[in-house]
């Protein structure tokens, strides 16, 4: 997307017009229709064999996510996995109700202390010790992974959100034809804090 090209040769031939990527190397890998998130991260195990840790996402969404912040508060931990946990933008209140159902709070989820899933994770090799055939990755993989306290939740503070209705991407368009576009951190000057 940053970048034009021409693909040509049935579509066996990619020419960049131009190129801000060149130390780039990205394998896309064939991993099914209907795999879960397990099956996928297995799927490209052999691609990953020989690197000590990896980035992989399962999140439509957008944030200015600083990758050497994040992948430098894993290492300090040492743990096999780690996910992005981050705030909902969206509107929506948060409740507390007892099991009557009498609440006893209702607020924006922003002041909540609710975090999410971000869909943004870092793995070390290992982690396919922890995934069996078939298993959804933060099921039965993340038990296994909290029981040896090898799971990290690293707490994300910037922007994220997340792009998965019509009227998400309207919000985003409205945002980029303001300027407004906090994630496109490659815009940014070296140095500068692209979470602010």
């Amino acid at each position: 997307m940053s970048n034009d090209f021409i693909l040509t040769n049935g579509c066996r031939a990619i020419e960049p017009i131009q190129s801000d990527v060149q130390d780039w190397r990205i394998t896309f890998v064939e991993t099914g229709l209907h795999s879960n998130i397990g099956e996928r991260l297995l799927a490209v195990r052999k691609y990953v064999e020989g690197e000590e840790y990896f980035f992989a996402n399962y999140s439509d969404a957008l944030s200015d996510l600083s990758l050497p912040e994040y992948s430098k508060a894993c290492e300090e931990r040492n743990v096999v996995a780690s996910f992005v946990s981050v705030r909902n933008l969206h509107s929506f209140h948060a409740v507390n109700a007892r099991d009557d159902g009498i609440v006893s709070y209702i607020g924006p989820m922003q002041e909540s202390g609710f975090w999410l899933n971000g869909g943004f994770f870092r793995f070390r090799r290992d982690i396919f010790d922890y995934i069996e055939v078939g298993e959804e990755l933060v099921e039965e993989p993340f038990r296994r992974l909290i029981e040896k306290e090898q799971l990290y939740s690293y707490k994300h503070h910037g922007f994220w959100a997340a792009m998965d209705t019509l009227k998400d991407k309207i919000t985003f368009d409205r945002m980029n034809g303001k300027g407004n576009t906090p994630w496109t951190v490659w815009e940014k000057p070296r140095g500068a804090d692209v979470n602010r």
